[in-house]
């Protein structure tokens, strides 16, 4: 159902993980570096509640307020729940950004033998926001936090509700430790965003200019289903142990996509698109884990196999298309503790991302977007003090999409090359154990291999990438510091230096941004705890913008200024 709904919030997530060759089939269809795994907090044992509030100060007025509560816990030794819920309200720190969000999750565990377990999820989530896009240069050197785009708005609503079954099945001859997960979900959403425009198409997306037309894009999407996995072991047959994990998984999608514009001077309505999307997608993997006697080395490769239609019907004009994929996608990742200090890794796997819905139309039909992805690199930690990590990659697309920001028009790029390194040090000092410095540098080399544009660099790709921190921890007290620099890049393949008349085009420019916090444990006794925290993002209030985007692509996008959040946490 796209970004633009994405009813996660960092409360309810315990840890990010990035899963990347053999075993990121089971979750794929595999992205370009990986596979991003959101995961849950687990419901505690013990009945706990946690209240938070944050205020966000973004300057001249604008304040921007969160909310949250997570209670849960197990009411009896085979049921527990679960209530998340969370509110934001107010302005962020540029002019039209009223915001209204609330969000509201409802788990629940039942436990109906020592060996099966059935887990239930129900989900809400609804947004108001106005938006205040894209500026000229102009109006952004004069003020970037001014808007002139007082049509721009977006709202949406969505339900979720998932539903899983898992039980220990015991052995089934070789096959030890069997595991069965069966996961179930189904969303319900419609989003709706509504922009300024003009008439004449060489003028669509000023923003400098007084709108003429109020276009409306309501869609809506449904989205059903379901995925079995089996996992089990094959025991330690010569010190060699293998863990297994095979499945399927099938969705169904629906969308339907209405855009309309409204004439200002006279009221005038014209339906401009009215069309229907269904996808259907099928998908089995299979990936095993095998531990080398001695549990030095670890092999796991991993096979998916994708079938995704994605059919078009445009209700207007009668026309339907119909856009296949069928591809097969390996993966295989090796791990060599070499001792305690030294662990060596490598992988590769081929990713696949389906042509998306306006990609489709926009983009004639585009191949999907396929890549081969290779990294390896090591770790080497001397003492619990020292940390370093030091990795290269490397990936090769077959038929990258681009967005051409002027014409609005996705295409395949073609052959792209994306190579580069990583050094990440991290270091506590002997006789400040509570400071711990860290320290980053990436290198990215992206080209384009094949077109009009060889030779030259990917679009929005930056290629020297910093990141400095430092976290002093004492007693109840913790202050951070962290900063990040990105390089200079461009917005289109042509690598436009000078920014065209209508912005829609020309270089970035780089950018280093500090950010700092300070949180503090008022009182911590029996169960409860309460804290403290302020932080101040942008500290010096540094101005940079990226190119508009979406329903603002013409102009530069102002980047946050400096903005300072004050929160409390209470937990019971």
């Amino acid at each position: 159902t796209s970004l633009s709904l994405f009813p996660v919030g960092l409360s309810q997530i315990d840890r990010i993980d990035i899963v990347r060759g053999g075993a990121a089939v089971q979750y794929g269809p595999n992205n370009v570096g990986g596979v991003i795994n959101l995961v849950s907090k687990e419901i505690p044992s013990a009945w706990s509640t946690t209240l938070a509030h944050k205020v966000t100060a973004g300057g001249q007025g604008r304040f921007l307020q969160d909310s949250a509560l997570s209670s849960g816990g197990y009411l009896t030794d085979n049921f527990g729940m679960q209530v998340d819920a969370n509110r934001t309200y107010g302005e962020y720190w540029r002019a039209h950004s009223d915001t209204d969000i609330s969000n509201l999750r409802v788990r629940a565990e039942w436990w109906l033998d020592d060996t099966k377990l059935l887990k239930a999820s129900v989900q809400r989530y609804l947004v108001d926001m106005d938006l205040a896009g894209a500026l000229s240069p102009d109006d952004y050197r004069r003020d970037p936090r001014q808007s002139t785009r007082p049509l721009d708005s977006f709202n949406g609503r969505t339900t979720r509700a998932s539903l899983s079954y898992e039980q220990l099945l015991g052995d089934w001859g070789p096959m030890q430790e069997v595991r069965l997960d069966w996961s179930n979900f189904s969303a319900r959403s419609s989003r709706n965003f509504i922009v300024g425009m003009r008439q004449a198409s060489t003028e669509t997306w000023r923003s400098d200019l007084p709108p003429q037309l109020r276009q409306t894009a309501p869609r809506d999407f449904r989205v059903v289903g379901s995925e079995p996995r089996l996992s089990w072991s094959m025991g330690d047959a010569g010190g060699v142990r293998q863990q297994w994990t095979a499945g399927v998984r099938a969705v169904r999608e629906d969308i339907d996509f209405l855009v309309g514009n409204l004439r200002l001077r006279d009221g005038l309505f014209t339906t401009v698109r009215d069309w229907r999307f269904e996808d259907r997608a099928l998908a089995a993997y299979l990936s095993n884990a095998i531990t080398l006697p001695g549990e030095r080395v670890t092999i796991t490769p991993g096979l998916r196999y994708e079938r995704l239609d994605s059919r078009y019907f445009n209700r207007a004009t009668g026309v339907s298309t119909l856009n296949q994929t069928r591809d097969v996608l390996p993966g295989l990742t090796l791990g060599f503790q070499a001792n305690e200090q030294w662990f060596f890794y490598a992988d590769g796997q081929r990713s696949m991302r389906a042509p998306q819905v306006t990609q489709i139309i926009f983009g004639n039909n585009l191949d999907a977007e396929l890549a081969w992805n290779y990294e390896a690199g090591a770790r080497y930690q001397p003492n619990e003090r020292t940390r370093v990590q030091l990795g290269g990659y490397l990936i090769d697309f077959d038929q990258q999409i681009q967005l051409d920001n002027t014409t609005r028009v996705f295409r395949n790029l073609g052959k792209t090359r994306h190579q580069g390194g990583e050094l990440e040090l991290q270091w506590s000092p002997e006789q400040l154990r509570a400071l711990t410095l860290n320290a980053s540098y990436a290198y990215l080399d992206a080209s384009q291999e094949s077109g009009a544009f060889r030779g030259l660099r990917v679009p929005y790709t930056s290629r020297n990438q910093i990141t400095l921190g430092g976290t002093y921890a004492l007693g109840h007290t913790t202050v951070a510091l962290s900063g990040y620099y990105f390089s200079k890049a461009f917005s289109d393949a042509a690598n436009t230096v000078q920014e065209n008349a209508i912005a829609s085009v020309g270089q970035l420019p780089a950018y280093m941004v500090w950010n700092t916090q300070v949180s503090h444990t008022l009182f911590e006794r029996d169960g409860q705890k309460f804290s403290a925290s302020l932080a101040i993002n942008n500290l010096f209030d540094r101005q940079y913008w990226f190119r508009g985007v979406d329903t603002s692509p013409w102009g530069r996008q102002a980047a946050p200024a400096r903005t300072v959040t004050a929160g409390l946490e209470y937990t019971f």
